[in-house]
């Protein structure tokens, strides 16, 4: 990583650093008011590392779709997931499910960040919490200034991090650090402790434990060799957004609801179509039979009734189109059973009430009834539940 420079951006303002021979050697430090631009410096890599200090992370849920979507999604929400004035922000794929994907996002304000790219003209910005290169499950502890950070790592993946005073740091911030993880149900593999161990360890709490001499750099840089800068590259200004922008994210947020719940059920619907169909033609063969049979006469109550029963049930398309432009917003439906005009729903949603309100209020729905009790996920934080509606005929 010859002619590269590596900014770290903390509360009180950047450090510098110059590697060579693959060590960083402090160029520069001070406040952003106070450090001059840095110039002069030909083609070499200048790349930004997001200090813990100026994060806000969230690990959240959106309907399934391309990268580029996703983003462009978080780009019209980000205003509202995070209390700041004009966030800057990172994403990235945390998991893909059958029926969402969870992206784990960042940001930061953008007025000092702006600042900052006055003095320091970087190519990338990296966040703190993501650069570790580890393929097991680890845990990495270390002081830098008067803070200490505990970061967890699994399979290239940000699992947790906290940041507390180094004064006030002990045991019962690490318990709760460790109880913490226990829902990803893994066993932890390692764990990295840099300068004199914080707290008095289990011999049985860590199958192996390494201890690192403090360094004077944050312990991030030293696994900067290992990342994928690529996916970091600044390809231009973030875009920030006012109420004007709501309108487009509605529109956003339907089409992506509608295509997953389309994609949800699409096989269903070409089960049901061809079960329809052979209902259709074995009722229609009936019906010929009792048209040329003598007694076809004693029959036209049974006919007539035949009739009404499939004309009762509504279209399965029409259905879908209602429930997608009448749900919430962050609420997914995962199944869906129409049986004439009785239509039971399986929802996941942040807020059941409103979901009942919502789907009473339609012209077409004559009663919503809440089918046993919800259940919240504490993963995710939505509840589960079922309804029961009836439509009107």
């Amino acid at each position: 990583m010859m002619d590269t420079l590596i900014a770290y951006w903390h509360k009180d303002g950047l450090d510098v650093y110059r590697v060579a021979d693959k060590k960083p050697v402090k160029y520069a430090s001070g406040s952003l008011d106070k450090l001059k631009p840095f110039g002069g410096w030909g083609i070499g890599k200048k790349i930004l590392i997001v200090g813990r200090e100026h994060l806000f992370y969230t690990r959240k849920k959106y309907p399934p779709a391309p990268k580029e979507k996703l983003v462009k999604a978080v780009s019209l929400d980000i205003g509202e997931i995070f209390p700041l004035s004009k966030p800057a922000f990172y994403c990235r794929v945390f998991e893909d499910l059958s029926t969402a994907t969870l992206l784990d996002i960042w940001a930061w304000e953008s007025d000092q960040y702006n600042r900052v790219k006055e003095i320091f003209p970087f190519g990338y910005a990296i966040p703190e919490d993501i650069i570790c290169t580890s393929k097991d499950f680890e845990v990495k502890i270390f002081p830098y200034k008067d803070i200490t950070n505990i970061l967890a790592h699994s399979k290239d993946k940000f699992l947790a991090g906290t940041s507390c005073s180094t004064s006030g740091f002990g045991e019962g911030e690490v318990e709760k650090f460790f109880y913490s993880l226990d829902q990803y149900g893994t066993d932890i593999k390692k764990i990295k402790i840099y300068g004199p161990q914080p707290v008095q360890w289990k011999n049985n709490l860590m199958p192996e434990i390494t201890n690192i001499a403090a360094v004077d750099h944050p312990p991030c840089i030293d696994d900067l060799e290992g990342v994928h800068l690529a996916e970091f590259k600044v390809k231009g200004d973030y875009r920030f957004l006012d109420k004007r922008d709501l309108a487009f994210r509605i529109i956003i947020y339907l089409i992506l609801g509608h295509a997953a719940m389309l994609y949800l059920t699409l096989g269903n619907y070409d089960r049901s179509l061809d079960e329809i169909r052979k209902r259709s033609a074995a009722n229609a063969k009936d019906l010929a039979l009792m048209n040329t049979s003598p007694e076809a006469e004693g029959y036209s109550e049974i006919i007539k009734k035949v009739n009404e029963k499939l004309k009762a049930t509504p279209p399965p398309l029409a259905v879908m189109d209602m429930l997608a432009l009448a749900l919430p917003e962050g609420s997914f439906i995962n199944r869906v059973f129409l049986n004439e005009d009785i239509l039971e729903i399986s929802v996941s949603s942040k807020d059941p009430l409103a979901i009942v309100k919502k789907l009473g209020s339609i012209s077409e729905v004559k009663e919503v009834k809440l089918k046993g009790t919800p259940l919240k996920n504490s993963g995710t934080g939505l509840y589960n539940f079922s309804l029961i509606i009836e439509l009107l005929r």
